[in-house]
């Protein structure tokens, strides 16, 4: 019987089209940083370093000492220096891209219809960004109030998707058993890999992100509508 709902945000519990979404945060932010660096060798060093901590497997070192790691050797700064003009941007600019984004009400019914039933909810985005910017996109999608028993970002995570032992970390954070956990999420491989472990999955369809290989293999499959007619036909989670 399931007990725990993992969802990803972005373009699940959050209507967007991802590849639109970064790269409006990735030149948002090389923008912001303009007078001290040139915004196309930002750009260009921002994603290496964001490649470097989704490769990165060492459970020592959290997501964000990976990247800054990487990422400050590129330039003749500081992290002290750097890390100013990115809480700026989260502060001010960051909230713009809310534009790219299709928030729908059914995202956060979902989630209530969920904590009604004693369902332990995880919400499972990706973390390649910091808390800022992950609780302004929760935000946007309506659900930064409801109860997560846990919302992985850089700061608190050691893995990415779709390493496996990004969800194996999860598990073992929130004292969750695979076989009684469902992974809900839009993308055929970050997603669907949660299955290594034998955690159930829901390919949410709506901005269906496929990774080239028609033989993905999911438990459940629908739009987000029908996820919710999937959550209210689930039973209660018995004490």
């Amino acid at each position: 019987m399931l007990k725990t709902i993992l969802f990803d945000l972005d373009g699940t519990l959050l209507p967007m089209d991802l590849d639109l979404f970064l790269a409006k945060y990735f030149g948002g932010l090389s923008k912001s940083c303009s007078h001290i660096i040139e915004p196309q060798v930002l750009q260009k060093n921002l994603w290496a370093a964001t490649e470097a901590m989704i490769r990165d497997s060492r459970p020592d070192k959290t997501n964000q000492e990976v990247f800054w790691e990487d990422f400050v050797p590129r330039f003749d700064l500081t992290e002290e220096e750097l890390m100013p003009i990115f809480e700026k941007f989260y502060d001010n600019s960051f909230g713009e891209l809310i534009s790219c984004t299709n928030p729908t009400p059914l995202s956060r019914e979902v989630c209530e219809t969920l904590v009604a039933k004693g369902y332990q909810l995880v919400l499972a985005t990706n973390p390649i960004f910091p808390d800022v910017a992950t609780s302004q996109r929760m935000a946007w999608a309506g659900i930064k109030d409801i109860p997560w028993a846990l919302v992985t970002t850089y700061e608190n995570c050691h893995f990415c998707k779709p390493n496996p032992n990004y969800y194996r970390e999860i598990l073992e954070r929130i004292g969750a058993k695979p076989e009684e956990t469902l992974m809900v999420g839009n993308d055929t491989l970050e997603d669907l890999v949660a299955g290594k472990l034998g955690i159930k999955t829901y390919l949410v369809t709506d901005y269906l992100i496929n990774h080239g290989s028609s033989d993905y293999k999911t438990d459940f499959e629908g739009r987000l509508e029908d996820f919710v007619k999937f959550a209210k036909a689930l039973p209660k989670v018995k004490e």
